[in-house]
């Protein structure tokens, strides 16, 4: 085998170049997404699934089993008031958290530890944290009022102002 090598000294040098590109990308942390779309976690499973579905706006990730969700809100050039950009951006994480438990799978979505919804705006930002188990009782509620108390108990948001 060695004989053969030694025949072909360009072969061992694609080897080796192959060997050192492939060390350099591993620290530099370029295969890191494929790494962690293998360690299989209920968030990574979440977010396969999810990840089909998201608006173009959207920027989902995992951290460990916490899903983190960035959100570019485009807000209507007719809507200047500040109330009214507040009232209409918690309008948007209500149904944007609607959205991720009804396109997430249950089984995973109750298993994850953490969401983090962070919506921005030119003129607010807001982050809103949650569990997944709450966000699994959020598919079957149906009245707009029952669904606006389970999230007033189950939601907590910070806003920030630009």
């Amino acid at each position: 085998m060695s004989q053969k090598l030694l025949k072909y000294p360009l072969a061992i040098m694609v080897i080796l170049f192959c060997y050192l590109l492939f060390v350099h990308f591993d620290k530099k942390g370029i295969f890191s997404r494929r790494r962690q779309l293998l360690e299989g976690t209920p968030c990574i499973a979440a977010l396969v699934k999810l990840e089909l579905k998201i608006p173009k706006n959207w920027a989902v990730n995992c951290d460990k089993n916490n899903l983190i969700v960035d959100i570019d809100e485009v807000v209507p050039p007719a809507v200047k008031d500040p109330k009214k950009v507040k009232i209409l951006l918690y309008r948007e994480m209500a149904n944007h958290l609607s959205f991720i438990a009804k396109n997430s799978p249950v089984a995973n979505l109750e298993f994850i530890n953490s969401i983090l919804i962070k919506i921005k705006s030119e003129f607010l930002q807001i982050e809103a944290l949650t569990t997944g188990d709450s966000l699994v009782k959020l598919t079957t509620l149906n009245s707009p009022e029952i669904i606006r108390e389970h999230l007033k108990n189950t939601v907590k948001v910070k806003e920030l102002p630009k």
